[in-house]
């Protein structure tokens, strides 16, 4: 029992989508070395994570009582909301009150994940919530480190890729690239953060594997025997879109800056669009 409770303690809220999934894969990549805690509002709904040796919880990001259980005895924490299903306030309110419950409990090591560029651009409201939750985490003096994933390549296969793509095409135009990360590796530079804090304590990783134009995409889809055609379509139908537009615009503009080589250096096992489509399990539609 002792040596049990000597491995460190890491709480994973999001185990049952793809962020909160990864994480939870990449630390059972190392078996004796991590005990895991998942967080789930309702814990009937991950009895899978449960059977692979998870210890699920049951609390909610935007109820401090609840998150206080599932806090002791905790080193670390990966923090993840998403506003498609809290909504945006609901996306801070949740950031903020684990933010807060986890400097009250003591966590040694706080592992945030963003977004790509939130600290440079303003007025794309996904990102926006994202840096204030990153201000506020700063402002706590919680050891701390903050993860920016790009695009995920998970986007191009899934269900409506291809208006996805054709609207990433009038945004970026045909020569300008796109960053992007598979979220596998999300997880994994989140495990190397907790592995490893005196190197990650501090720090704000934007996170890319590859850097493709619209078509260089699209050729990499075909040929991986994936559908590959999208519309060609005028920027105004952008415009039309309103708020939701401004990071297609951005993506033009100046867009994602990560700094793939050094992220490889840190993990050599990146994985390019490429080599994401020849190896990866069908596991999408997680939340």
């Amino acid at each position: 029992m002792e040596a049990e409770t000597a491995r460190p303690l890491i709480l994973v809220t999001g185990a049952t989508g793809n962020q909160g999934g990864a994480v939870v894969d990449a630390l059972l990549e190392q078996p004796g070395r991590w005990r895991v805690r998942a967080l789930s509002r309702d814990p009937s709904r991950a009895t899978a994570l449960a059977a692979r040796g998870v210890e699920v919880v049951a609390g909610d990001m935007a109820d401090a009582g609840s998150l206080k259980q599932a806090l002791t005895g905790v080193d670390g924490v990966f923090g993840v909301q998403n506003s498609r299903t809290a909504g945006l306030d609901g996306e801070i309110r949740q950031g903020v009150t684990l933010v807060d419950a986890a400097q009250a409990a003591g966590v040694r090591h706080f592992v945030y994940t963003s977004v790509g560029g939130a600290e440079r651009v303003r007025g794309i409201p996904h990102f926006d919530t994202k840096w204030e939750i990153e201000q506020h985490l700063r402002a706590t003096g919680l050891p701390a480190t903050v993860l920016r994933p790009t695009t995920f390549t998970e986007v191009f296969t899934m269900r409506g890729a291809g208006i996805g793509l054709g609207m990433m095409a009038a945004g970026l135009g045909p020569a300008k690239p796109l960053q992007m990360i598979a979220v596998r590796d999300i997880g994994v530079f989140a495990r190397l953060a907790f592995e490893q804090p005196d190197d990650f304590t501090g720090r704000a990783l934007e996170l890319a594997g590859d850097e493709l134009t619209v078509p260089q995409i699209a050729a990499a889809l075909k040929a991986a025997g994936r559908p590959a055609r999208y519309p060609r379509l005028p920027k105004l139908v952008l415009r039309a879109m309103g708020k939701e537009a401004r990071m297609l615009f951005w993506f033009g503009e100046s867009g994602y800056r990560a700094d793939i080589p050094s992220l490889r250096a840190l993990h050599p096992g990146l994985l390019t669009l490429e080599a994401w489509l020849s190896g990866r399990s069908d596991r999408l539609g997680r939340e």
